[in-house]
């Protein structure tokens, strides 16, 4: 009987000295980023040789008249691009016919 209260104390004690001796392992992924947005990526402009330019604007370059205009003709907010002056132009959204 002895010998049984022994070794239950031995075992609780070795169990104890067990989780003494581990350390918890934390694991850290450091602080949270903070976005920044400057505004400058969300500008509307088309551009060339470092200037920038507003829709609508017009630019001849080899002799043929480009304009900055719209990339997608169904977006009011998208991005423009520099379109020929003789591409054809975007077929009208709305038709009424008589």
């Amino acid at each position: 009987m002895k010998i049984r209260v022994l070794m239950i104390g031995l075992l609780v004690t070795t169990g104890a000295l067990a989780q003494v001796e581990r350390p918890a392992r934390v694991i850290s992924t450091g602080p949270k980023p903070i976005p920044v947005v400057d505004g400058a990526e969300f500008v509307r402009a088309c551009w060339y040789q470092g200037q920038q330019y507003s829709e609508g604007a017009p630019l001849e370059v080899g002799g043929k008249l480009l304009y900055c205009l719209p990339k997608n003709d169904y977006e009011t907010n998208g991005a423009l691009i520099w379109r020929s002056a003789d591409a054809e132009p975007a077929p009208a959204k709305i038709r009424i016919n008589p």
